[in-house]
């Protein structure tokens, strides 16, 4: 018991060594403008002066650039020219979605695992609506396949962010089924209610029949930067759509 729980404490200390390189790592390669011909998403849309961005589910990430939508009470401080709009998404009325006007891109990090996939379909054919016709949306979610290859060769101890976000409801010493299903549960707070791989989240945006030409965007795409499309690029999958040209029915 001993060499295990000094093994594991030992693969916990290695887990801060294996962040930073990755931290190097992705500053490195994946710094926006690190290339002359790299244009990011985010520099794209700055480029053709589409500029107005909604982040839903934001909780209090007040990134700059970026309208905010989250159950949340607005923070006391908002950095000039950012709009806080407290609602909550899946329960908002017709007339809820229609005073926020339309955006240009969309984007839900880490927000769409948290709804059932019967609620997810209805969140996603609001956000369309709320999108101009040529807009974007933009999603990530933890990715089922990376956390059943952690559980697999018990290997959690790689993610100091999720390991140390885990433990603030399971013991560190913990197994790694624990860890998974944390994953799959989350905070008691902020219950996860559904698991996506690439296949599923693909499938459920087309499923929704509110957008088109919806693709994986991997972080070693050109468009991909840290964080406007990834902010947990080791664990995420991340899938970009665009608003279709004939929407169906509006589900609120």
């Amino acid at each position: 018991m001993f060499y295990t729980m000094s093994n594991k404490l030992v693969r916990y200390i290695q887990s801060f060594w294996f962040a930073t390189c990755q931290h190097i790592r992705r500053t490195i390669l994946f710094t926006p403008n690190s290339s002359e011909d790299r244009v990011s998403l985010q520099q794209k849309l700055l480029s053709e002066h589409r500029t107005r961005w909604l982040d839903v589910g934001s909780g209090l990430n007040m990134e700059e650039g970026f309208d905010l939508l989250d159950i949340l009470p607005p923070p006391r401080h908002l950095p000039a020219g950012q709009r806080y709009y407290q609602l909550d998404i899946l329960m908002a009325s017709d007339d809820d979605i229609s005073s926020l006007g339309s955006f240009d891109l969309i984007r839900m990090q880490h927000v769409l695992e948290h709804f059932t996939f019967e609620d997810g379909l209805i969140v996603l054919n609001r956000c369309a609506y709320l999108l101009r016709p040529d807009g974007i949306l933009l999603v990530t979610v933890p990715d089922l396949a990376k956390y059943v290859d952690k559980y697999l060769n018990n290997s959690f101890w790689m993610w100091p962010r999720f390991t140390y976000w885990a433990t603030k409801r399971i013991p560190l010493l913990s197994p790694d089924s624990f860890y998974f299903s944390i994953y799959c549960h989350s905070a008691l707070s902020e219950p996860h209610k559904w698991c996506y791989d690439i296949e599923g989240l693909l499938y459920e945006i087309n499923n929704s029949r509110c957008f088109t030409n919806a693709k994986p965007l991997s972080f070693t795409d050109p468009l991909a930067s840290y964080p406007f499309t990834h902010n947990r690029p080791e664990e995420e999958i991340c899938v970009v759509a665009t608003r279709s040209p004939s929407l169906p029915l509006r589900s609120f």
